[in-house]
């Protein structure tokens, strides 16, 4: 087995809401420049693309989510070296934080992974999504985690919801890998408003793509 460097924290469900009031601005679905976007509702939106050159991503996301900044960490403890999150904020709020969200995660593993050493790191991905699912109140899995390719980069993906303020929250993380990185994606809405947004969520993830 593969063992990664670090563990997934507890609060990756919640981890898209990274924007607070104050920020300024396969085989699971989640159902710079602007250009036109099709929801599924049939309203043309813009988009906007977020481009990371250090890390080599960039991810093209409808205008109707707001960037944060960009925060960086060193890695160690099982940290994340980068997130960066796009958050609707005309959406629901829980404790200060607007949940119909997007988030890209960055962590870098003790070494580089091939393609074809991914499938081998399903067992441990399993045990922390395990273990995530007992932390969050609530949680069922909705789509097991299942191989998945987003734009030739492999990795695996699943889709749970789970409880909090009061409110039940759908979300689908993508844990994908490519050279020394993982980048994991995380999307999530309160589930009253999943239907309406999956689309513009699932294009996101769809657009992402990796140098």
């Amino acid at each position: 087995m593969i063992r990664l460097s670090r563990g997934l924290a507890p609060s990756l469900a919640v981890a898209a809401a990274a924007l607070t009031l104050t920020a300024c601005g396969g085989s699971v679905s989640i159902g710079g420049g602007s250009s036109p976007a099709t929801t599924d509702g049939g309203t043309v939106t813009s988009t906007k693309t977020y481009t990371n050159d250090q890390y080599g991503f960039t991810i093209t996301y409808s205008d109707r989510f707001t960037q944060g900044p960009a925060a960086e960490g060193t890695g160690k403890g099982g940290s994340s070296v980068l997130d960066v999150a796009f958050a609707d904020k005309n959406g629901p709020v829980i404790s200060d934080r607007y949940v119909n969200a997007l988030q890209t995660s960055v962590y870098e593993l003790a070494r580089s992974v091939k393609p074809s050493e991914v499938k081998q790191i399903k067992g441990e991905l399993q045990n922390i999504v395990d273990q995530l699912m007992a932390s969050l109140s609530g949680s069922t899995v909705v789509e097991k985690l299942s191989p998945i390719t987003v734009n030739g980069v492999p990795g695996y993906a699943f889709k749970y919801t789970y409880t909090e303020g009061g409110k039940e929250l759908t979300a689908a993380t993508f844990f994908l890998f490519k050279g020394k990185y993982e980048y994991q994606i995380t999307a999530q809405a309160v589930s009253s408003d999943w239907e309406s947004l999956k689309g513009e969520l699932e294009q996101a993830v769809q657009s992402f793509t990796v140098k």
